[in-house]
């Protein structure tokens, strides 16, 4: 079975099939790599659960 293209065919169905956790899923289970998981989802692996903080600039 070819597992990249698999589940790039199907992560390009939209959301409701794989979500950037599902595909890091496969990175864990070694089926595709961190470099497929880069092209398939346009993130670099790892995710990480972290939240961004982005300073806008605070009103005094």
């Amino acid at each position: 079975m070819d597992w990249f293209t698999n589940i790039k065919t199907i992560y390009g169905w939209g959301r409701q099939y794989y979500t950037n956790a599902d595909v890091a899923r496969f990175v864990v289970l070694n089926r595709i790599t961190q470099e497929q998981y880069k092209e398939i989802t346009g993130l670099v692996y790892p995710i990480t659960d972290q939240p961004v903080s982005v300073d806008l600039g605070g009103i005094n």
